[in-house]
Order: C-alpha cells, then structure tokens, then sequence
C-alpha cells in the first residue's frame, strides 16, 4: 500500500487558511529565538490532505468542546477536547484530522531552532531531533505550562509579563524535549561561516560606541542566543562580551596612538560608561594607563 500524500506546511499559515478561524490573540510566530503564541476561534474542520508542520504545535483549550479524529503516521485516533485539555501535534510526520464543534484555543509553535538552542545549551555540539508519534493523552504538566504562558500573554501591563512569557516558553520547550522528542548528538560545535564571520564584524565595527546586544548579533545569523554562543567562542574563542570587551580596548588603543582625542571622547566613542572605566579596563588588559600609553611611558603588549 502506498504511503499517503502529504504536504510541508508553514502552521501559521495553515491555521490561518482554515476558513472558520478567528483570531483574539495575534501573538507572535515561532522563530529559533522565540515560542509562538496566538489565540483563535474556530469550528468544524477537515484537513483531509496529509501535512507535515514545520513546528511543534500544541492547542490548550480554553472554552468549548470539540470531537476529533486524528491520523497520524496513519495511525487513527478519536479524541474529546474541552477546557483545560491540551493536544500536541509534532513537527516533521504525516497528519490529517477531522474536527467538529466550536472551541476557543490557545494555539503554541515551537521552532525546531528553538528547541535544538534549548538542548545545545545542557549539550553542546550538533544535535539530530527525532519527534515521537506520541498518542494522545491527559499531559497536565503541560497544561499548567500553558496555563502560565496564557496568563502572561493575555496581561501584557503585568509587571514582567514579557519575561515570565519567555520562562513560560522555555519550559514549554523543555517539557517538549523530555516527553515528545528523542534527541541525537551528530557533532561538535560549528564555527561560523565567513560571511557570518563578516556579517557579525562589520555590525560590530559599526557600533562600539554603544551598547551591542548578544540577542542582536545571534538574529543577525539566525541563531539562539545559547547556540550562538557557542558557536561564537568556538569561532573567535572567547565568550561574545569578553571578545567585544577586548575589541573595544583595541579600537580605544588605536586612537590612543593615532589621534588627538582626549581620553573621555576616546573612551565615549569605544562603548566605555567613562573615562574611568576605560582606565580600569584598560588597566587591567594591558598593564598601564591610557594616559602614560600616550605620554610614551609604556607600550602595551
């Protein structure tokens, strides 16, 4: 017998295609350095046509009840979903269903990029992340996961809301990790490209007068901020702050030597807070002061 036909399916766009779906949450999407959060309104549904998600996909029901008929990997299940029950729908395996009744979801992506940052961090190196064909079945830890995501995303004037969303994300990830995935080590750490390599230069060269975030430089090359750094000490071999540190003492040296600058603009114009913390840094790096580099005291080495 031949296997089903299926299709690659972006899960925003598919919950969006479904023509009875309403939203009251817009949310964000998943991406590798964020879970996905929406909240949505829909009824009777028939997904006929195999698809493959490119996420994980957990629906936690708020309101309503819905009787569906899952395939997946063609095995079939049936299924009841009311309030406070939760349905985990993986990445990367065949899946089909028919959906009636109307219900109010809280409708959680989570990025493939996501998870393998997650597992890099306890891990490191490359890793393989294999989903299992979990059956249904009551999952309340994961529930109460949801139930804590829910109430911050739908608070957002909470004082910490948008952190207690991402601590909620995250352990979402790892209940995934635990429960629903099997994860392969394949490799060591990988360095960056020489683009990346290039890329993440140029944006620093082009900002050491201000504060660089860790969280900008892993978007610039599509990574979570653990993968990157360790992809980043693996590539330049030191942790990103203390490798800007060092360039930022270099620049500074540089117009020590080359310019006329007073020390505080020099300090100003390489991401120091003053003139003192520069001397301090300075210090502590080279053995001497900016002040008696410049005066021809000492040379640094």
């Amino acid at each position: 017998m031949a296997p089903a036909a299926h299709t690659s399916v972006r899960l925003d766009d598919l919950v969006r295609s479904t023509a009875n779906y309403s939203a009251w949450l817009e949310g964000t999407s998943a991406t590798a350095t964020q879970v996905g959060v929406h909240g949505f309104r829909f009824d009777a549904h028939h997904q006929m046509t195999g698809v493959v998600l490119d996420t994980f996909h957990i629906l936690l029901c708020l309101d309503g009840h819905a009787s569906i008929r899952r395939i997946m990997n063609d095995s079939v299940e049936v299924m009841d979903l009311g309030p406070g029950d939760v349905l985990v729908n993986p990445m990367a395996m065949s899946l089909r269903w028919s959906w009636s009744g109307a219900v109010e979801v809280l409708n959680i992506a989570v990025h493939p990029g996501y998870l393998e940052d997650v597992v890099r961090e306890s891990m490191g190196g490359l890793v393989r992340l294999r989903p299992r064909a979990v059956p249904y079945a009551p999952d309340p830890s994961l529930v109460q996961l949801g139930c804590d995501l829910h109430r911050e995303v739908a608070t957002p004037d909470l004082l910490g809301a948008q952190r207690g969303a991402r601590a909620a994300g995250e352990r979402i990830a790892l209940h995934l990790l635990r429960n629903y995935v099997d994860v392969e080590r394949t490799g060591h750490d990988r360095t960056f490209s020489p683009e990346e390599r290039r890329a993440l230069l140029d944006y620093v060269e082009a900002r050491l007068d201000r504060p660089v975030r860790v969280e900008h430089l892993a978007a610039l090359v599509r990574l979570g901020e653990h993968h990157f750094s360790r992809t980043f000490r693996a590539t330049f071999g030191l942790a990103p702050h203390a490798w800007l540190r060092e360039r930022r003492l270099e620049r500074a040296r540089e117009l020590l030597v080359s310019t006329d600058g007073s020390i505080l603009s020099i300090a100003m114009a390489t991401g120091f807070a003053d003139q003192s913390h520069l001397t301090r840094c300075f210090g502590a790096r080279y053995g001497t002061t900016p002040a008696a580099l410049r005066g021809g005291r000492h040379r640094p080495t």
